[in-house]
Formats: C-alpha cells, structure tokens, sequence
C-alpha cells in the first residue's frame, strides 16, 4: 500500500546559523526540535540526572543499604515482559554485588496477569523476605501493598506508571517520577531505568561507583517497552550499546549468537528485532523465569542452555501467531467481508494470551484499524488492543468499564479482562463508539522525509552525522530520505515465500545502490528493471562476505512522474 509522502519544512536561514552545522545537517538538527549549539551539544552528548531527584528515593536507598548490612532477605518483583525482566535483572545484579540476599519473583502471564498480586505477596513472606522491591509495577497495588506490611514486609515500589491518586496505604517508598510532588527532570524513565536509578542511589549510599555495566541491561528494557530516545534515555541505550557490543554477560553473548548477530555490530533494530523478541518469548508462552536467568547467569553453558531454550519459544511464538491472523482474518472475512468496521474485534478460544497484542499489531498493520484480539474463556476472556495514529483506544476501553473486570493500558496499545458473558455487548459499544470514525480511511501514519537528496549526496558526511543521531527510536526517528527517478537494475524478491524485495537502483550520476524493500516482496511488478522510480529510504551499513556497503532500507516507493 502507498503511504502519503510528508516532506518537513525547510530549515529557516537563521535557525541553520544558530545551530552552527552546514545546512544538512542542520535540518536534520532542526526537524528533531533542536534550535541552539546548546541543545545540540546536550542531544548528541547526553547525560544522567541525581537520583535522589526521585521522590523517596533516599528512604529507598537507605532501607536498601540496611537490608543488605542486616542479612535480611530482599524480594525482587518484576514483570514478564522485557521491560519488568532487564529491570530485575538490573535490581538482582546491582544489589547483589553489594552482598544482598535475594529471592527473585516473575508472574506467569497467564496465572497471574501483570502486576504484584496476593499470591506472589504470600510466597514471598513465607520464604522469609522482610524487604520487597519491585520493578516496572506497583504504583496501583494498595491492597497487596497493606498486605506485605501485614505479613511483615516493607515495601518500595520502583515504577514509571501513571498514579491515578495517591495509595491510601503508602508504601515505604514510592519512586514513581509520575507523583505530583517529583522534583526529577526526565519523564520517560522505563521500569529498567527506574530499577537502575535504585541501584545507582544505593551504590552512591554505600560509597561506591555507580555499575554502569548494568546499562547494557536498561538499554534492552528502554528499547523493548519503546522508551522516547531523548534525553537520559538516549545515555542509557548509547552507553549501554557501546557495552553491549563487547558484553561480558554470558547469557547476552550465548542470545547474540543464537539471534545471528554474531561479528554484527548491534544497534536498536538489532535489539528490537533480534534480542528483545526472544527474551520475550517464554513470558508470552508461559513463564519468564528463563529470560531472567539468562540476563543474571556466570554461568557460560546454562547460558547457551537458556539461549536456546528461547529460540525454541521464540519459533514457537511465531508459528502460534502466524496461525492467529490466518484465523482472525478468516473470522474479519466471514462476518464483515470487504466491510471492514471501525474498530476490529476478534477472539478464539485457542489464543495464548502472550500473543494477543501480536496479532491485533499484524490486523492493525492490514487493515488501518484499531484493533482488539481476544483470548475467550469459559468464565473470563482476556484482551489486548491495538490501534492507529489519531485514534485513542483507551477511550471506548474507558467507556465500557462497566463491562469490564480490569484494564490499563494507553492511547496506542490496551488490555482489559471481561466476563465472556459480557463480550457481545462489549463489541456492541465498540462498534456504537467509532461508527462513522473512519469514513475518510484511517489516520494511517505518513512517510515522514527529512529532506531530498541523490543517494549520493546522502551517502558522505551526511550519512556519518546520521550516525551520530543514533539511537533511534520514538522521538528520534531514523532519518527517512527521499530520492526520485532512481532507475531499476536489478529486481528480486527474497525470504520466506517472497517476502521482501531486494533492488538495485541507478542515480542519475550513474552511481548503484544495493536496496531492501521488506515486506514489500508482493510489490515486485512495480519495480521491474528499467522502472524508473522515486524511493523513500533509510540508510544504513551491510555486510555481506566480508564486504561493507551502504544499504537503503526502503520504507515505501513511488512510480517516477515522467
């Protein structure tokens, strides 16, 4: 499908000068809101803030440093997903080197659902923990909260979660920079972050270096739970990055290898697209205890042991939801045929819950709508929500609460759980709640170019101060060039069944560029050889055989106007 082209503005005479770069360069610059030599310097040389910025951050540091002095077992609760995992990871590590005993809790996704619960709580206090800290949730869980301090434990909750209001029954710490009375700069820590501002303030209570080794860790929660690349983000993945490119940490060497990036240098998409999926696998099937042993392991063999075990779920993960969308789109064609409804809904009793997101994302991505996968039960059914630019989908999850046992979530991606006996009406309101929403065709996102230039023009200094831009993510995208009449010389779709389109492509200067279009394989007749085309592309370095040549990563193209 063709996407609109989006060119952005002109950098102005005067904001190129005040940003003190040659032309180029400062657009790239000024399309990323930067407008002074002082921003820019604080852009491309990040830094971190003093945790104890953080709200109760000292108490939390100073009952955690006790612990540890005292012998005291330490309960560490994360969470399934990359994200609550690497933050575990970062609290089970850090805190370790400094003598602490620790018991480590992960919930299965599909017994126990996200957050801290009772059970876990029940478990933890049995197995002697008298200090419980957790990752990456808790900001909202008064009641298991109460209970810890009824069976003994004091509680601090490290989160990045919205507070709805403050607990009635306080933790021993909240360090949530989302409390009303935070002092701290940043706003998009994610849950690993948070966990590694935590250790970072106790180290700096004990005396001691902050153990930046640990980044390597933060780097895999912010990137996976899509953390804004700015600010103090961009120091976590950056440093974390550079550290990860020569890791110590066996499990990360023994899942490089089995993800093929072996000898590859690793950036985000290598990390989004490579590491993250397969250390989300297990928490998708069942348990995620192996995702975390892996990040926490010396040991080289169990972390081979482990890496493979996550390739096996990660095979498996995608097997189960490719056949989902077969099934979904099976269900989308029998009941509403070429009139596709503003808000998909579909469910099957066979759905794993770990994959219900995946497979909204992959009818999101066909259909330009937001959509709902359910995994229906007997008594309960549980949900996951997917949606498209411009369209909250919180918003009618909101307004069918009533309906609803729980859920959470925000304007792009949700999860609620509902009595099955409630889904027709639920799908009932969806249907009454976007009628009419997307008439003119959805909100799809548009191509976003930064400029037009040859391949050529991009490929010098321009292409190396991309570079220095990276890491790349929400808030700084990849740069997205565009090109026109780019004549086809070579034309050939490779994967699985056909699944992407590999070009070679003729500047007007004469010169060729290896091109990927992927998941654009079904467009081949567009790009026979001698087609003269318009291309909107990345660029990036490809190794093949030894040899390393720029590649443009093809996001969309466009027959040439003649």
């Amino acid at each position: 499908m063709k996407r609109n082209w989006k060119l952005k503005p002109a950098v102005p005479e005067d904001a190129a000068a005040a940003l003190g770069f040659p032309r180029p360069q400062a657009q790239l610059l000024y399309n990323r809101g930067l407008r002074s030599k002082e921003e820019t310097r604080a852009f491309l040389s990040p830094s971190q803030h003093d945790p104890t910025l953080l709200p109760d951050m000292d108490k939390a540091a100073q009952r955690t440093r006790r612990a540890i002095s005292d012998g005291e077992l330490i309960g560490v609760f994360g969470d399934f997903d990359i994200d609550g995992i690497s933050g575990a990871a970062v609290a089970m590590t850090g805190l370790g080197r400094l003598g602490a005993r620790i018991v480590p809790y992960i919930p299965n996704r599909a017994d126990e659902g996200h957050g801290l619960n009772e059970t876990a709580v029940r478990r933890l206090a049995d197995e002697g923990v008298s200090l419980l800290v957790t990752v990456d949730c808790g900001t909202t869980s008064e009641p298991e909260i109460e209970l810890a301090s009824e069976l003994g434990m004091d509680t601090i909750i490290t989160d990045h979660h919205a507070i709805f209001e403050q607990p009635p029954y306080p933790p021993l710490a909240l360090v949530n920079y989302q409390r009303p009375d935070s002092r701290y700069p940043f706003q998009h820590l994610t849950g690993a972050g948070m966990a590694y501002k935590l250790a970072q303030a106790v180290y700096e209570d004990a005396g001691k270096d902050e153990p930046e080794d640990l980044l390597e860790l933060v780097a895999l929660g912010t990137v996976g739970d899509v953390g804004p690349m700015l600010g103090e983000n961009r120091y976590f993945v950056s440093e974390g990055l550079r550290r990860m490119n020569r890791t110590e940490i066996p499990g990360l060497r023994a899942l490089v290898e089995v993800a093929g990036y072996g000898g590859k240098e690793l950036d985000t998409s290598a990390l989004s697209f490579g590491l993250i999926p397969r250390l989300n696998a297990p928490g998708r099937l069942g348990a995620a205890d192996i995702s975390l042993e892996l990040l926490t392991t010396s040991d080289t063999e169990r972390a081979r042991c482990a890496a493979a075990m996550m390739e096996q779920s990660n095979r498996q993960r995608q097997a189960l939801t490719r056949k989902g969308v077969v099934q979904a789109e099976a269900q989308i064609v029998k009941r509403w045929g070429n009139s596709i409804p503003d808000i998909i809904m579909v469910g099957h009793r066979d759905w794993n819950p770990g994959i219900l997101g995946l497979i909204a994302a992959r009818l999101v991505e066909t259909y330009d709508r937001p959509a709902i996968a359910v995994s229906v039960g007997e008594k309960e059914s549980r949900a996951s929500a997917r949606s498209v630019p411009g369209f909250d989908i919180l918003e009618p999850i909101k307004g069918g609460s009533d309906l609803l046992i729980r859920f959470g979530g925000h304007t792009q991606a949700a999860g609620f759980t509902i009595q099955s006996e409630n889904l027709r009406e639920l799908a009932d309101h969806f249907e009454a709640f976007s009628s009419g929403a997307f008439e003119n065709g959805a909100a799809e996102a548009p191509v976003e170019i930064e400029m037009e230039v040859t391949p050529s023009e991009a490929s010098g200094e321009l292409f190396e101060f991309t570079r220095k831009l990276a890491p790349f993510g929400v808030g700084n995208p990849q740069p997205v060039f565009a090109s026109r009449s780019l004549r086809v010389t070579r034309s050939m779709t490779v994967g699985a069944s056909g699944a992407h389109l590999k070009l070679s492509v003729e500047d007007s200067g004469g010169s060729v560029w290896d091109a990927i279009a992927f998941r654009q394989g079904e467009r081949a007749a567009e790009a026979t050889p001698g087609a003269l085309l318009d291309l909107a592309y990345t660029m990036e370095l490809n190794t093949w055989r030894g040899v390393t040549n720029i590649q443009l990563v093809v996001e969309d193209f466009i027959p040439s106007a003649r």
